[in-house]
């Protein structure tokens, strides 16, 4: 019946450490309720319940005296659980955001070198009179391109194809 009554005022992971101490014919008995794999210290500082008396007056009013505490020191440790399992969610989530933003960043960068290697190519066909060729990578360049290179890459595209054009007559 005592670790039944126990077991009810405690939640799932929750340690409640009894000492037991006589001394003069009475006992002094320290409950102290406490969570196993929390980090919080914060339940380091929690008061153990102390009761003082003969065995008798344990035996008829120990669970009396200590449910209500016993019952709101787990439901805090509880809390604390949840509190810590929570943060350790926010922490994953963020610490992904920060890895996905590096992974773009760095893709834009490779994107960037691409386009520019690409845009140094066609330059040089372009001085060789290539321009089909410098049209082709300067198509390829399109597809890598952002923002105001976008603009400025259609325009070359244009002013190559009306090379082009002038070579055909």
């Amino acid at each position: 019946m005592f670790f039944k009554e126990l077991s009810e005022m405690m939640t799932s992971g929750t340690v409640v450490n009894l000492t037991v101490q006589s001394l003069n014919g009475k006992l002094t008995v320290s409950v102290f309720p406490k969570a196993n794999g929390l980090k919080d210290e914060a339940q380091n500082h929690l008061q153990p319940v102390v009761l003082t008396g003969i065995a008798e007056e344990l035996d008829t009013g120990f669970f009396a005296s200590v449910s209500k505490p016993i019952q709101r020191a787990t439901g805090l440790l509880s809390d604390m659980k949840g509190f810590e399992a929570s943060l350790a969610r926010v922490e994953a989530e963020k610490k992904e955001v920060q890895e996905k933003k590096k992974n773009a960043d760095k893709q834009a960068q490779e994107r960037k070198a691409k386009f520019d290697r690409l845009i140094s190519r066609a330059d040089a066909q372009e001085k060789e009179k290539k321009y089909d060729d410098a049209l082709q990578t300067l198509r390829e360049a399109r597809t890598m391109a952002d923002g105001d290179d976008v603009v400025k890459t259609d325009e070359r595209i244009d002013n190559v194809k009306a090379n082009c054009m002038q070579g055909l007559f």
